[in-house]
């Protein structure tokens, strides 16, 4: 199942770390794939659990190499919303391709989702363009490096890592 959800990519994801690559479909279907359950809070408070498949986010970055300093992932969508992950919280999640048992492009109108334990539920962004690891200073706002509504492919922000 995670090979077919896989090559429903609608566009390679690009990864940025001290490395920039990028994974298509082929790519994604390769590399190895987990099964778990996350509950997601949304804006509105209500609460969901799903079993969720995809790829544990330290594997989909080790083609990156992130420097050991990154303190953030800034995920982008398709659409333009970028949210701003602690690095310690994004380790836990997965580069859905899944939700329970069915295929992501067959359930919603994007082919992955980045779902996190404790993540806020508008963090889990839909639709993933490109995954970056990020050294914010200390006391800077994570904030400031989020954005909705505009190209992911245009904009970018941060120290690059």
């Amino acid at each position: 199942m995670s090979d077919a959800a896989t090559r429903a990519l609608e566009r390679p994801i690009r990864l940025v770390g001290t490395r920039t690559t990028t994974l298509d479909g082929t790519d994604l279907a390769a590399l190895e794939h987990r099964s778990r359950e996350i509950e997601i809070v949304c804006a509105t408070g209500d609460r969901f659990t799903e079993r969720w498949r995809g790829v544990p986010v330290p594997t989909l970055l080790e083609s990156a190499a992130p420097s050991p300093e990154t303190t953030h992932l800034l995920v982008d969508s398709r659409d333009g919303l970028r949210a701003c992950v602690a690095v310690e919280d994004a380790l836990e999640g997965l580069l859905a391709v899944a939700k329970g048992g069915r295929p992501l492009s067959m359930v919603g109108d994007h082919a992955t989702r980045f779902v996190a334990p404790g993540v806020d539920g508008v963090r889990t962004v839909k639709g993933v363009a490109r995954v970056e690891a990020a050294t914010l200073a200390p006391g800077e706002d994570p904030d400031s490096y989020e954005r909705w509504g505009e190209s992911a492919d245009e904009h970018s922000g941060g120290q690059r890592m």
